[in-house]
C-alpha cells in the first residue's frame, strides 16, 4: 500500500514539475491554425480565413501609417518604454482592446487602446519558420533609430521589416507587463491567456531582453503611449488626412456639432464678459474721455457681433464639405466594391 501511494505521489511531483516548468514558447500547438484569428479582411474587404502569408503578416504587425509620420513623432509622444498597467490603471484609464496595431499604446481622453498578444508571437518556432529572415538583409547594430535606420529599412526584406515590427510590440509588453499585478491586470482585460503564469511570463520576457535585440526594432517603438489627438492634427496639418486625421474624432455629424457647439457657447460667454467691463468702463468719466478706448469698443462690439456668425458658418461650411467628401467617398466605395462582388460572382458561376 505504502508503495502504491510513493509511486502515485512521484507521479504527481513529476506532473507538477513539468506544468511549473513550462515556459510560454513550450507550448507547441497542434497546428498553427489554433493560433491564427477565424477569420481576416483582405485589401478588398472581403472576408477570408488566414493563411500564414506575407500580407497577412503585414496586416496584422505593420505600422505604416505611424512609420509615415515619425518625424512627427515627438509631438504625440515620448521616446521612453510604455509605462507599466498598474500606472495605466493608477491614470484611470480604462483599457480598451483593440486589434489593430497602428492604435497599439494610442490614448484618448481616458482610454488607452492595447493590441492583444497574439497566440502565435509566444512560439518561437513560429519566429523561426514564419518571421525569420531568408535573404541575409543587413539590420542596423548600433543603438541609433533615425537616418540609420530608415537607410537600413531600405534594404531589408519584408520578413525583416515584419519580424522589427513583431520584435518591437513584444518589447512593448516587457514593459507594459513588468510586475505580476500588471499580468493580473492584463488577464482581465483578456490581453495575454488567461492560462499564462507569472515564472512563465518573466521567463519568457528575460530571455527576449537578453538576446540584446532591442535596437533593431521597428522605429515606432522608440515611442511608448502616443495621443491620439496629436496624432489627429499631424495628420490633418501634413495633408494625409486633412478631413479623417488618424482617426475621426466624431462618430457622427450630431457629436460633430455637439462639441462646436459647445466651444461658440465658451466665446458666447467671453464675449458677453468683455463687453460688459466695456459697458462699465464707458461710464467712468475717465474712458469716457478716451478716444482709444471708444475705438476699441466700437471695434469689438462689431467682432462680437460678426464673430459668433463667422464662426457658425465655418462650422457649417466644415460639416458641409466633410458631408460631401463621406458622400463621394461612400459612392466611390460602392462602385468599386459592385464590380468585385460582380466579378466574384461571374468566377463563381464559370
Amino acid at each position: 500500500m505504502r508503495r502504491g501511494i510513493g509511486v502515485s505521489s512521484r507521479k504527481a511531483a513529476k506532473i507538477l514539475r513539468i506544468a511549473e516548468d513550462a515556459t510560454l514558447d513550450m507550448q507547441k500547438p497542434s497546428s498553427y491554425d489554433d493560433l491564427l484569428p477565424a477569420s481576416y479582411r483582405t485589401p478588398n474587404d472581403d472576408i477570408e480565413p488566414p493563411i500564414l502569408t506575407i500580407d497577412f503578416l503585414k496586416q496584422e504587425l505593420q505600422v505604416e501609417r505611424l512609420n509615415d509620420i515619425h518625424d512627427w513623432l515627438w509631438l504625440a509622444g515620448r521616446p521612453m518604454p510604455a509605462r507599466p498597467l498598474y500606472y495605466q490603471k493608477a491614470l484611470q484609464r480604462d483599457i480598451v482592446v483593440h486589434e489593430r496595431m497602428d492604435l497599439h499604446l494610442v490614448w484618448v481622453d481616458n482610454r488607452i487602446f492595447l493590441k492583444p498578444i497574439p497566440r502565435y508571437l509566444l512560439d518561437q518556432q513560429f519566429w523561426q519558420e514564419h518571421l525569420g529572415c531568408k535573404e541575409g538583409c543587413s539590420v542596423p547594430t548600433d543603438g541609433r533609430h533615425d537616418s540609420i535606420q530608415e537607410r537600413a529599412e531600405s534594404t531589408t526584406c519584408e520578413r525583416c521589416k515584419i519580424h522589427q515590427c513583431a520584435l518591437g510590440f513584444i518589447l512593448s509588453y516587457a514593459a507594459l507587463i513588468s510586475y505580476e499585478s500588471d499580468l493580473c491586470i492584463a488577464k482581465e482585460a483578456n490581453l495575454v491567456s488567461s492560462e499564462t503564469t507569472w515564472p512563465a511570463w518573466r521567463s519568457h520576457v528575460k530571455k527576449v531582453l537578453a538576446e540584446g535585440k532591442r535596437h533593431k526594432i521597428n522605429k515606432r517603438y522608440i515611442f511608448g503611449e502616443l495621443r491620439l489627438a496629436r496624432l489627429n492634427k499631424i495628420y490633418k496639418y501634413t495633408w494625409r488626412s486633412p478631413v479623417r486625421g488618424y482617426v475621426s474624432a466624431y462618430t457622427s455629424y450630431v457629436h460633430f456639432w455637439h462639441r462646436n457647439l459647445v466651444r461658440i457657447a465658451s466665446l458666447f460667454a467671453y464675449l458677453v464678459v468683455v463687453l460688459t467691463a466695456m459697458q462699465v468702463g464707458l461710464a467712468t468719466t475717465r474712458l469716457q474721455a478716451s478716444y482709444a478706448f471708444q475705438q476699441a469698443s466700437f471695434g469689438f462690439t462689431v467682432f462680437s457681433v460678426l464673430a459668433p456668425l463667422a464662426f457658425v458658418g465655418l462650422v457649417s461650411a466644415f460639416s458641409l464639405g466633410a458631408l460631401l467628401y463621406n458622400l463621394n467617398a461612400t459612392f466611390a466605395y460602392w462602385r468599386k466594391r459592385s464590380t468585385t462582388v460582380e466579378h466574384s460572382r461571374a468566377v463563381n458561376i464559370a
